[in-house]
């Protein structure tokens, strides 16, 4: 069973760049514009147009947050462009729940009003509900896919959630030997689960691929297994390009690192243990001066380029709090890379604080 809720958001009018003549200039020069999404501790912010083109401190085109829920461990859109996620900060009594702002929500909000998000919740006994969710995404159906930390499970809530309050999880993945962290799909509908084993070992990440059909059987059956090289331990995040090559970002031997496991690579079935084909590194990482990752997130917009938060939630990282861009033709030679694009945090920390995970998705009009 599920239940919603709805919540008040508020808008950071600060923040808010109402530039019509600007949003209709980044229309007419895309037939299919993009808005860069990111998730930081206080509240939301999304890019678009110039400021995705130019290195400087723009103004967020729409920047929103929630007096109770902070710190998103997770964003997501559905084929609606409606934005979900979930949060690592809740100031109430609340069970951890999947967060949805609809489209209609966002354009409202972007238009200086207040918008209202509803909530998913699992229903019934306590040991049912979430406990720790840190991970979601839709497969091509449409169904919400959410990592449970706290009960280390994969769960599929049914679309018919965005419906009715009457479902319950349709699908659980969960491994005796193994507790999942990330998840993921690609194009191909395949759903990527970031596995460790059990007990809890940060040193031997792993990439389970579940295909449709792997789905279709109860259990963990993941048809693939592939052991991550030891650049990016632990992960952070991944992602897939338009070639189909997964890009998994996290500390490496000599800091955070960003690495290429080639989609020829992830062709097969059973278990396997690929090298990296690339490796990037870039001083706009910044220094590590702890554990964890000074990388909140990685995605790739329509034109091939690849986008990291950097600055994250680690006290202990030196780097600035800023979006950092690489080029397809940097990403071919890897090493140690220049962005071609940075956007910084500006002085009144009014367009990004505390960058964490990061989204293309639709733009805000």
């Amino acid at each position: 069973m599920t239940r919603t809720r709805t919540i008040r958001i508020r808008a950071l009018t600060l923040a808010i760049a109402a530039t019509f003549a600007f949003s209709a200039q980044i229309a007419s020069a895309k037939t299919n514009p993009q808005g860069l999404w990111v998730g930081g501790y206080k509240y939301f912010s999304e890019f678009q147009g110039n400021a995705l083109l130019n290195s400087g401190t723009p103004k967020a085109r729409l920047a929103f947050g929630s007096q109770v829920y902070n710190g998103p461990f997770s964003i997501a859109f559905d084929g609606h462009g409606n934005l979900w996620a979930v949060f690592q900060s809740i100031n109430n009594n609340l069970p951890p729940p999947a967060l949805e702002i609809t489209k209609g929500d966002l354009a409202a909000l972007a238009s200086h009003k207040s918008a209202k998000a509803k909530l998913i919740t699992i229903n019934g006994n306590p040991t049912d509900q979430f406990v720790i969710p840190v991970s979601i995404d839709f497969d091509a159906e449409g169904n919400l896919w959410v990592i449970d930390d706290g009960r280390r499970v994969v769960e599929l809530l049914a679309n018919e959630l965005k419906k009715t309050s009457t479902q319950s999880a349709a699908v659980s993945i969960a491994s005796q030997v193994a507790s999942p962290t990330k998840l993921r799909f690609d194009r191909s509908d395949n759903l990527w689960v970031v596995e460790f084993p059990l007990p809890f070992d940060p040193s031997h990440p792993m990439i389970c691929r579940f295909t449709p059909s792997d789905r279709a059987v109860s259990g963990f059956n993941p048809s693939l297994i592939v052991n991550l090289p030891d650049v990016t331990i632990p992960v952070v995040d991944f992602a897939f390009d338009s070639a189909g090559n997964l890009w998994v970002a996290g500390p490496g031997p000599h800091g955070d690192e960003i690495a290429m496991v080639s989609a020829s690579d992830l062709s097969g079935s059973g278990e396997i243990s690929p090298s990296a084909a690339v490796t990037i590194n870039s001083a706009a990482f910044g220094l590590l001066d702890g554990t964890g990752s000074c990388i909140g997130g990685i995605d790739f917009d329509h034109s091939g380029n690849l986008w990291a938060s950097v600055g994250a939630d680690n006290a202990d990282c030196s780097s600035d709090t800023q979006l950092v861009q690489f080029t397809p033709s940097q990403l071919s030679t890897g090493g140690n890379l220049t962005p071609t694009v940075i956007i910084g945090q500006n002085a009144s920390r009014t367009n990004l604080f505390v960058p964490g995970p990061l989204r293309f998705g639709p733009n805000v009009p």
